[in-house]
């Protein structure tokens, strides 16, 4: 019976062969890297350590994996002829460089700080480029094989930043195509929708989605979410980890939503135990489940991104103010959050705009009217004309 090679950092079966590794006796070792956490290890036992190399273990993201000066040495020639080979006169990346060049890339977007995410992103679009055959030290191949490809620009876009990066690190450059990511309007469902999900799904999944509905966080804000995060008292969730272009914040929520929270076991210092990437998928399969169920196509639509917008979206429409929907979803620029106005407008058209109209004669019911939501209109006849929505 075949014995199936596991790594031994998180258990995966998705592994590269890295190579021999030769004893001291002259037997060869097969050496394997993880795809999905990139420890580096041996078929029969660990690597030995070179006792002048220096174990970085600083970082959560590479922890995970040895990685020591020499080996980061040996790596920064993997563009040189030494590490590919030569098939009438044309340069071509190896199989064995292609998955060094992948943890290269890795290592180096660590060293200038991008975010997990961000790295992730751009590790993928290099290995799709590797896949279909890209030779990574000729831009003018990459330049052509993106442009023939069928992906939408704003893939295409992403692939670009990502080959731009993989040159930087080389200390190269090019002249990169120009692709321009297309302006579309997220798809917003009904808030019975979200409901039928959150109703639908698992335990943890249904709170972790719960989160977001009434937070508007997005999903790599809520995955890291800690128990000291939770105020039960002032019911109200501190968002400590931003993502990329995102502001620290506090959001109230309401009593039903700390108690959903509470009721998940603490057994660790985070809400969440699993990853992004295992909570989505699960997520995934659930919605699956639910949208067959329901005979309701729409909800496969609806991803985790869904709630923020429907969120933003709501809050809009409720207040009419689009710096606190800028201030609630964390943005840095009220640009980016502009386009929840042609969302509200998209979904409301139809709503009519009658107001209720109210008058303050002190100062006392003028702060009263403010704090429920109304908006002062005018002064008349030495009183103060309120109007809201209805």
């Amino acid at each position: 019976m075949a014995i199936t090679i596991q790594c031994p950092q998180c258990g995966s079966n998705r592994l590269y062969k890295d190579g021999l590794r030769y004893t001291n006796g002259g037997t060869s070792v097969q050496r394997w890297l993880c795809r999905e956490c990139y420890y580096r290890f041996s078929e029969k036992k660990p690597l030995q350590r070179n006792p002048n190399c220096h174990i970085n273990t600083e970082s959560a993201y590479l922890s995970k994996r040895q990685v020591c000066e020499l080996l980061t040495e040996e790596s920064k020639n993997l563009d040189t002829a030494a590490n590919q080979e030569t098939t009438a006169g044309e340069v071509k990346t190896t199989s064995a460089n292609a998955k060094g060049s992948i943890v290269q890339f890795a290592w180096y977007m660590h060293k200038e700080g991008y975010k997990s995410s961000t790295m992730k992103g751009r590790q993928e679009c290099l290995q799709n480029l590797i896949n279909l055959g890209a030779n990574l030290s000729d831009p003018e191949d990459v330049k052509r094989l993106i442009a023939d490809q069928k992906w939408g620009d704003g893939y295409k876009k992403n692939t670009v930043l990502s080959y731009t990066t993989y040159l930087a690190m080389l200390g190269k450059t090019w002249n990169p195509p120009h692709y321009k990511r297309p302006d579309t309007l997220p798809f917003i469902p009904l808030e019975s929708e979200l409901d039928q999900l959150i109703s639908s799904t698992g335990k943890k999944v249904s709170t972790f989605l719960a989160i977001l509905k009434e937070t508007g966080a997005d999903p790599g804000e809520t995955q890291p979410l800690r128990w000291i995060d939770i105020n039960n008292n002032q019911k109200t969730i501190t968002l400590n980890h931003p993502v990329k272009g995102h502001k620290a914040r506090i959001i109230s929520v309401s009593k039903e939503l700390i108690d959903r929270i509470n009721t998940l076991p603490k057994t660790q210092e985070t809400i969440f135990k699993a990853n992004i990437q295992s909570i989505t998928r699960n997520y995934s399969n659930q919605r699956q489940t639910t949208a067959l169920k329901l005979n309701n196509p729409r909800l496969r639509k609806i991803t985790f991104t869904t709630f923020r917008h429907w969120k933003a979206t709501m809050e809009y429409h409720k207040t009419k103010d689009i710096l606190w929907v800028m201030r609630l979803l964390g943005h840095h620029s009220l640009k980016t959050t502009l386009i929840y106005i042609d969302l509200e407008t998209a979904l409301f058209k139809e709503s009519n705009d009658e107001f209720t109209v109210k008058i303050a004669e002190t100062l006392n019911e003028a702060c009263k009217l403010l704090e429920v939501g109304f908006e002062y209109v005018t002064d008349m006849e030495g009183k103060k004309v309120f109007k809201k929505r209805k």
